[in-house]
């Protein structure tokens, strides 16, 4: 198996080591053309090997990871740190030269409640409050957007809400262009 993504690499093979890394059944296989990409530098295999770094399966996990502290595959991946920088950095001097032309510039973030927080003792005609939005508010952020999220209950078929993420903005003043530099 090795040998012949050895060999893919040696032809410099990139189109046959995409099509095993994204279409053979064979996890192992997938990875190994992931990371024979990353040694021709091609960044799929790195945004492949960083995905299944998030497998629910042990074993997938700790390949990768092993494969993750090879020096190829390391130095792409401080490479692709490096350049997400300098276009993070780039998008930030954007944010204020428009914030000097006078337009608008926000921020986002995300903030979960588990449901205890806002659901104890509460009846639906009861007003309550949520102090840890409050506390976001005062500070500027409004909430946009609320996704529920659930689990199922133990000994039960009908899904139990366990909380909300909230995803918040804040407007970006002149004044406050200097907060960027920190994000």
């Amino acid at each position: 198996m090795k040998t012949q993504i050895d060999d893919l690499v040696a032809m410099r093979d990139i189109e046959t080591l995409l099509e095993l890394m994204e279409e053979n059944e064979d996890w192992m296989m997938q990875l190994d053309a992931a990371e024979g990409l990353v040694k021709l530098g091609d960044r799929r295999g790195l945004d492949f090997l960083l995905t299944a770094r998030e497998s629910d399966e042990e074993r997938v996990v700790e390949v990768v990871k092993e494969i993750l502290a090879t020096p190829d595959v390391a130095r792409m991946k401080e490479e692709l740190d490096a350049e997400q920088r300098r276009a993070r950095a780039a998008t930030f001097q954007k944010a204020k030269a428009r914030l000097q032309k006078g337009k608008k510039v926000f921020r986002y973030k995300m903030v979960y409640l588990a449901s205890g927080e806002f659901l104890n003792d509460m009846n639906a005609s009861d007003e309550f409050n949520l102090p840890a939005l409050d506390e976001e508010g005062a500070l500027g952020w409004e909430v946009i957007h609320v996704l529920p999220h659930r689990g199922a209950v133990i000994s039960e078929s009908s899904d139990l809400m366990r909380g909300a993420y909230f995803l918040m903005r804040r407007e970006i003043s002149p004044d406050e262009a200097s907060e960027l530099d920190s994000i």
